[in-house]
């Protein structure tokens, strides 16, 4: 019975308590502790969260990236952050959280070392309207199998974590048509800026432009395809502008840099690095003619 009263004298600390400075483990605390594997898929992140869930401003503000969310929402939007769950490794830790707002929902990977320090974040799973739907599976070998569903069938991206928490792109399954028509995931968004066309080189490669979250962004989609199909590349994601006709593509889960020069109607493409995207003899290089759209 003493220890009974004892217990119920000394309660233990709240994580959310105002008066006290956070610890990194109290940030882990937050987190429900997951097995040796966990799925999230694009249909989950539509199940609503209590409130009561949601990290608080302070704790993102403290132990999240500033940048987190950039890409997916904007800061007028501002989305509300809740702790999905974390893996351990023996030299990484896995921190899932998903980012809510009226548009839809997303999930990012967070990866930190044993000390708590912040290595890299990366988008793994997206529910929202003009995206393409994704979900993720990170399997008991630490595996980290990203699906995106594309309207002519899906797209299996497997990566492995390395220390320093960058992804490196281990194998690509496509259940995609190889005779049907090119198909563009980002054709439906706006654009506005001067750059934001279609511009194509032959019937099987495109770079699609269109505008990005802010005015210094853009918005990608390329592919190509070339010796009559034996050498295809495809990527997509944000870039920005570094001048006022040239714009940069840094990959966050690989060493790929990708340099865009506008000039003339035509859109110039060089590339460092980029061999997870591409086939092995052909490159993201190359001019494209900007496209002439149809009057409405």
């Amino acid at each position: 019975m003493t220890g009974l009263l004892a217990a119920c004298s000394n309660p233990p600390k709240q994580v959310n308590d105002e008066d006290r400075v956070l610890t990194f483990e109290d940030f882990r605390g937050f987190f429900p502790a997951g097995g040796k594997s966990f799925r999230l898929n694009a249909d989950s992140l539509r199940r609503s969260q209590p409130d009561s869930l949601a990290l608080k401003a302070r704790v993102v503000q403290q132990f999240l990236p500033d940048t987190l969310a950039k890409g997916v929402f904007t800061a007028a939007e501002k989305p509300r952050f809740f702790p999905r769950v974390l893996i351990e490794r023996e030299d990484l830790l896995y921190f899932v959280v998903e980012g809510r707002a009226k548009k839809g929902s997303a999930a990012w990977l967070n990866l930190y070392d044993k000390k708590g320090t912040f290595l890299q974040r990366h988008l793994v799973a997206r529910n929202i309207g003009g995206k393409p739907r994704m979900g993720f599976l990170l399997d008991d070998k630490f595996n980290i199998r990203i699906s995106t569903a594309l309207q002519r069938g899906n797209r299996d991206d497997v990566y492995a974590a390395n220390p320093d928490g960058s992804l490196i792109l281990i194998l690509t399954n496509s259940t995609e048509p190889l005779n049907a028509g090119l198909y563009n995931p980002i054709d439906t968004l706006p654009r506005k800026h001067k750059f934001s066309a279609n511009y194509t080189s032959g019937e099987h490669s495109l770079v699609s432009i269109r505008d990005g979250e802010t005015p210094k962004e853009f918005q990608f989609f390329i592919h190509f395809s070339k010796d009559n199909g034996a050498c295809t590349g495809e990527l997509d994601g944000v870039g920005r502008f570094t001048s006022a006709t040239t714009g940069q593509f840094r990959d966050k889960r690989t060493s790929c840099i990708l340099e865009f020069r506008f000039s003339g109607g035509r859109v110039t493409i060089s590339e460092t690095g980029c061999g997870a995207y591409r086939g092995i003899k052909c490159f993201f290089e190359g001019s494209y003619t900007k496209k002439r759209e149809k009057k409405k």
